[in-house]
């Protein structure tokens, strides 16, 4: 089991603007459309059948959640919010809440996978929840793209051995630990976003 390395410091912030970052609900067909073609760009990291799943259900009526950097999209992630991790065994038992995230784009900073996950593991803290659990797809061989991998393990998810799924897919299991974040209001508004739906232990 590979556990991620070190910790995370906040971005330093002049207290006297607004946050430079926004956190919000994408909920019009325009807003789903620029969503998947920005999970589009990922091709070069996954698969391109796992790309064309993950902009598929951007697409659909799941709850999207896009970062946003002075107004332009940065980063987002699908919520789940009836997940079956019945194929996680032990490890995906307590109250938690599965999400796709769009990986970190060929060529641009990791600031926004970043500041992704430092939100992800304080919304659910503040929601009473333990985990954030993801699902990537692995190869043949039961592993994953090691770029890719490196990078979320340096954003600070823990990865789990590959399982197959109930539909036969193999998955990489990601994990993230809830911790509260207090000085992350400072960097990320999130005015419009819901509480999350909990996952209850299995």
């Amino acid at each position: 089991m590979m556990r991620a390395k070190g910790t995370h410091r906040m971005p330093a912030v002049n207290s006297s603007r607004k946050p430079a970052y926004e956190m919000r609900t994408m909920r019009t067909g325009a807003e789903r459309a620029e969503a998947a073609a920005f999970a589009e760009d990922t091709a070069l990291l996954l698969a391109q059948h796992a790309v064309g799943q993950l902009a598929d259900l951007i697409r659909s009526q799941a709850t999207v959640l896009g970062l946003h950097e002075d107004g332009g999209l940065v980063g987002c992630l699908v919520v789940h919010p009836e997940p079956d991790l019945r194929h996680w065994g032990r490890d995906g038992r307590g109250r938690g809440l599965l999400v796709s995230v769009v990986p970190p784009v060929p060529g641009c900073s990791e600031q926004a996978g970043r500041l992704l996950t430092l939100w992800l593991a304080d919304y659910v803290a503040r929601n009473g929840l333990e985990w954030v659990w993801w699902e990537l797809p692995a190869t043949s061989n039961g592993e994953m793209s090691a770029t890719l991998l490196d990078a979320v393990r340096d954003l600070g998810w823990e990865d789990l051995p590959a399982v197959r799924r109930a539909d036969g897919e193999q998955v990489v299991r990601l994990r993230l630990r809830a911790a509260v974040r207090d000085a992350l209001t400072a960097v990320i508004s999130a005015p419009d976003i819901p509480p999350t739906p909990g996952v209850g232990a299995r």
